[in-house]
């Protein structure tokens, strides 16, 4: 699997899509609340950084955000990324 699409970027979503872009994966994360993408950009952030600082991270932390993208449309789960 190499893209996946999450719905709802709280803390289980948000984590769900951070493990699979530490995975290699491109990620969609969808949610109806643009703050709550925004939170959950930073939380993800914060937390690969945190990672990256204890040496756990096999690349650079943008090269794992680069692999997630934020949105609040639900149709684009269907699309081409």
């Amino acid at each position: 699997m190499n893209r996946l699409g999450v719905v709802g970027s709280g803390l289980m979503g948000s984590g769900i899509a951070e493990v699979a872009a530490r995975g290699g994966c491109d990620v969609i994360v969808v949610d109806a609340v643009p703050a709550a993408l925004d939170a959950a950009r930073d939380r993800m952030a914060a937390s690969l950084r945190k990672a990256a600082d204890k040496g756990k991270l096999d690349e650079p932390v943008e090269d794992i955000m680069s692999r997630l993208r934020f949105t609040t449309e639900l149709g684009e789960l269907g699309g081409e990324a």
